[in-house]
């Protein structure tokens, strides 16, 4: 079961959490997909993470300022008890 649903609102990014209970996030990884210009003037898809320190209890949900919204995937660091998790949201 997944503990957390992820959607893009505008330029803000809201985690869900859908677990039924308080979980502590620890950090959120946010990958973002950009477009660059390789040395022989080629265009390359390459990917960057930004790394996001939340260190809450949340209970509901919790909006996050994005750099951008062209995002390949979200890693949620959580701990559930006395065990640190990581949860993978593709978007």
């Amino acid at each position: 079961m997944r503990h957390f649903e992820a959607k893009i609102c505008g330029e803000k990014l809201i985690l869900q959490n859908k677990s039924g209970k308080t979980l502590f996030i620890r950090e959120i990884l946010i990958k973002y997909r950009v477009t660059v210009t390789t040395v022989d003037e080629k265009t390359a898809l390459r990917t960057v993470t930004d790394s996001i320190k939340v260190d809450k209890d949340i209970q509901d949900k919790l909006e996050i300022q994005l750099a951008s919204t062209d995002i390949a995937e979200i890693s949620v660091i959580y701990r559930e008890g006395d065990v640190t998790l990581r949860e993978d949201i593709s978007l």
